[in-house]
């Protein structure tokens, strides 16, 4: 579970970040885009990058890799 690993502020941090991301976005309510925003953020929370700004790039990052990998419509 998310909250055994991080502090308060961190979980804020990272909820914040990925509401930032999804907010605007075609897909931003898709349960497995905002899984994979959420994968790419937890990934950077556990390397110790627990700052917004960083959270938000990661999550950033993931956005730009699921448009690398998703089939053209």
């Amino acid at each position: 579970m998310i909250s055994a690993h991080f502090d308060t502020r961190t979980r804020i941090n990272m909820k914040l970040a990925l509401d930032r991301i999804c907010r605007n976005r075609p897909r931003g309510e898709d349960h497995g885009f905002r899984r994979s925003v959420a994968e790419n953020i937890v990934r950077c929370a556990l390397a110790g990058r627990t700052g917004i700004g960083q959270l938000v790039d990661a999550g950033e990052r993931a956005v730009v890799t699921t448009r690398a990998v998703r089939k053209p419509d």
